[in-house]
């Protein structure tokens, strides 16, 4: 097995011809002749923020395996930053998936671990420097609103909390790319606006966002870009406005 070394990098040529993401004729079929993804084909640029909507098996969770290298496409490419990921050696995935922020719907915290631990813990992992996780947490607990929850474990948090912690993780590295699945599937109106608010306060920043979501509401009041999957089709793709019919 080849060893892990922090100097280890997957190389990007920026082109100005394709968007930061470039999804060109893309489908993927699993066994028992399920297809998931039907050719489907989107561009997302820099610092947009598109809500990838659809049913429940529509595509959405292929669509975002697909983006963080979980699985590559049976047929057709998927360029990040002009890089074809399905050429990105075993290897280099974990250091490709440090371009990318993923938060999920369940939160995926180490209940063992306090809010600050969980934050340092994925620092860890990409062997940062002491100097870099004492410099980077508390900067990023201030950017989700969760200073003062520092030293709180996850099973005394609420669930906006939790998914804050989960938001603060997938920062970690200073992405270029959000991917948020379903993050306010669990959570009540009032605290899933905050999360949305977060986001958008991301997106701000001039992190490219994508929200996988099947809430209409959130969606109408995003106002922004649409993506519509339905049985594995992009069926619509609109620049602003709501979820649609």
């Amino acid at each position: 097995m080849r060893a892990f070394n922090k100097n280890t990098r997957v190389d990007v040529v920026e082109n100005k011809n394709r968007p930061l993401i470039s999804v060109e004729g893309v489908t993927k079929n699993y066994a028992g002749g399920i297809v998931a993804l039907d050719s489907i084909s989107f561009g997302i640029h820099e610092g947009e923020f598109v809500s990838l909507v659809g049913p429940s098996g529509a595509g959405k969770s292929t669509v975002i395996k697909l983006l963080i290298r979980e699985e590559i496409p049976s047929h057709g490419q998927i360029y990040i930053a002009n890089r074809n990921i399905a050429t990105i050696k075993r290897y280099q995935i974990p250091y490709f998936r440090r371009k990318i922020g993923v938060v999920f719907q369940d939160y995926k915290l180490l209940d063992h671990r306090t809010v600050a631990e969980n934050i340092v813990f994925a620092l860890e992992v990409s062997e940062a420097s002491d100097e870099e996780i004492k410099n980077r947490v508390p900067k990023i607990l201030n950017l989700v609103g969760l200073m003062d929850r520092a030293d709180v474990f996850p099973n005394s948090l609420s669930g906006g909390e939790r998914q804050r912690v989960s938001i603060a993780r997938a920062l970690v590295h200073s992405p270029k790319i959000l991917i948020a699945d379903e993050p306010t599937g669990n959570l009540d109106p009032g605290t899933a606006q905050d999360v949305i608010n977060l986001l958008r306060k991301i997106n701000s920043s001039g992190t490219t966002v994508i929200l996988a979501t099947h809430n209409k509401d959130i969606v109408d009041q995003i106002n922004q870009r649409v993506i519509k999957l339905e049985k594995g089709k992009l069926i619509e793709d609109r620049k602003t406005g709501g979820y649609g019919k």
